[in-house]
């Protein structure tokens, strides 16, 4: 059961409500993927293409533990995201972060990667129908040290400010710093849990994010339950995941 379970990657669909949204935002579309461990669990990979084909979005988005071990051959690594991404259709491209597996090596050979661009602790600017969408990526903040990260964070954004980290670790930096919208994974949501998915081991000093949709002060942040595995190769109670974002604008603090 706990590997079929492992192998069952589904597509989670969910409608962010976001208080004075720029109406020219309402319905951008943000596919977010993470912890895929490439090569862990034979048949996972085939699973989260399989469930991404065909997918059309605004922007597409990874959060890092693309490896399945710290030695594994980039090559292979690099392999197996284009696969998945082969099937998708990000209007505004791909872009990634670093996890706590992913290696030097690694990291320099998905930034030699032209069908995506690495972040890490950087920021770049999207335009989209003339609205703009800040898009910070940021190294690692489970294992990093944090300042620098946080320096990233200081720095000024236009428009609707996404942050893309590994772990929710920094989820407070961000929303005092006016971020509107952080996403990351990490926790596997437990990955082993106990019935209604309660998490045994939630691997983050934020065990309050440690799965699903949040709120930190004024910011959204979405903590997914990730598409691959670690340690031990199984899942209970707790399905690997894709998860489809879409930003929808309302006019009031949602309750």
């Amino acid at each position: 059961a706990g590997l079929t379970e492992a192998r069952s990657v589904r597509l989670v669909p969910l409608y962010v409500p976001v208080p004075g949204l720029d109406p020219r935002l309402d319905g951008f579309r943000i596919l977010h993927l993470s912890d895929l461990h490439l090569g862990y669990l034979p048949g996972v990979a085939d699973a989260v293409t399989a469930t991404t084909r065909g997918l059309k979005v605004d922007l597409c988005v990874l959060t890092g533990d693309y490896a399945p071990r710290y030695g594994t051959p980039p090559d292979r690594v690099i392999a197996g995201i284009k696969a998945i991404l082969a099937g998708v259709s990000s209007q505004y491209g791909v872009y990634l972060t670093l996890g706590n597996y992913d290696s030097a090596p690694l990291a320099r050979a998905l930034r030699a990667e032209s069908g995506w661009r690495l972040l890490i602790n950087e920021q770049v600017q999207i335009r989209h129908a003339g609205a703009t969408v800040t898009l910070t990526g940021l190294d690692d903040p489970y294992q990093q040290p944090h300042a620098p990260l946080q320096q990233t964070l200081c720095q000024p954004g236009e428009g609707f400010r996404i942050v893309l980290a590994h772990a929710p670790e920094l989820a407070a930096d961000a929303a005092a710093g006016g971020v509107d919208l952080y996403l990351c994974g990490h926790t596997h949501g437990g990955q082993i849990c106990l019935p209604r998915g309660r998490a045994v081991f939630k691997n983050t000093r934020r065990p309050d994010l440690a799965r699903g949709l949040w709120r930190e002060g004024g910011m959204w942040g979405y903590t997914t339950s990730g598409a691959g595995i670690s340690g031990i190769p199984r899942r209970h109670n707790c399905p690997p995941e894709v998860a489809l974002l879409t930003l929808v604008a309302v006019r009031e603090a949602p309750d």
